[in-house]
């Protein structure tokens, strides 16, 4: 065999021996690229097969009912470090009459807490200039009874009132509404047409 032949077959071996290690470096590269494929989700599978746990984003809220003096009583929802305020805002804000003092709209929200606004004891007009009656303070106004500040003993003095119904009327006027007109004191639990009518001329606001 010459020395020709001898070169020839070297080069054909060494030809043979890097297109069998290419060919082998691509199956490698082909098998890792489809395994990787096959145990890498797409971000849909991901999504779907992880979804958000539940209640995932409820300890950054607050659910609080906001009832009495505000223009829009209700339950409303917060980020969780709002104060009273915030909330009071949400439900529209105070109506005229309510004592924002009896508040602490400092407070911070708590899930579930409920925010009473009581109004205050006399109410506030809703038209500028106009002063309260002179009698505003008093309990009673000559033989007529204020249902809006007099005690519990000068309302039980009432034909019809006792004890218990001189104590419901209190917490009316103070928990829900001071009383804008003398008949809205029939939506006292307790008082209906006929007692009303006992002592309807005996009462004032």
């Amino acid at each position: 065999m010459g020395i020709l032949q001898r070169k020839l077959i070297i080069i054909i071996m060494l030809a043979c021996g890097i297109l069998a290690y290419s060919c082998y470096s691509f199956v490698q590269k082909t098998s890792a690229d489809r395994a990787l494929n096959t145990a890498a989700p797409s971000p849909e599978t991901l999504q779907n097969s992880n979804p958000t746990p539940a209640g995932k984003g409820a300890d950054d809220e607050v659910v609080v009912y906001v009832s009495g003096g505000v223009s829009k009583p209700g339950v409303y929802k917060l980020f969780r470090g709002s104060r009273v305020v915030d909330a009071v805002a949400l439900a529209g804000g105070f109506m005229p009459g309510a004592d924002a003092a009896k508040i602490n709209l400092a407070m911070l929200l708590k899930d579930e807490m409920q925010i009473h606004v009581p109004y205050a004891a006399i109410p506030v007009s809703n038209n500028p200039g106009v002063a309260a009656p002179a009698n505003a303070n008093t309990g009673s106004s000559g033989d007529k009874v204020n249902i809006n500040t007099a005690s519990k003993e000068e309302l039980d003095k009432l034909p019809g009132i006792g004890p218990a119904i001189a104590e419901r009327i209190i917490e009316y006027r103070t928990n829900i509404e001071p009383f804008r007109e003398i008949a809205d004191i029939k939506k006292v639990p307790g008082i209906g047409e006929a007692k009303y009518n006992q002592f309807k001329n005996k009462i004032s606001l």
